[in-house]
């Protein structure tokens, strides 16, 4: 009885409509309010850290020099910016 509880309340726990576990935006998107804990982002990371876009995007954090834990961008490339920022 008890396995089956457990079971339950790990499969209830996992089944949630929690605002803050992110937002629709994809890696990409243009967002509104640059910040690290974004709700519009899926990753939470809105960044304006590329200038040449002219507005702020969904991004993800990085660490500079591992492009490879980015996902790849528009042009296909992966690119961790030396802000930390991948690059859409």
């Amino acid at each position: 009885m008890r396995r089956i509880l457990l079971a339950c309340s790990f499969l209830l726990g996992a089944c949630t409509d929690d605002p803050s576990s992110g937002g629709a935006l994809e890696f990409g998107a243009t967002c509104t309010t640059a910040s690290d804990t974004s709700t519009e982002c899926a990753s939470h990371v809105c960044t304006s850290s590329f200038d040449m876009l002219g507005h702020s995007v969904c991004s993800q954090l990085c660490t500079f020099g591992m492009n490879d834990s980015c996902p790849a961008g528009a042009t296909g490339a992966k690119m961790c910016n030396m802000k930390g920022y991948c690059k859409p």
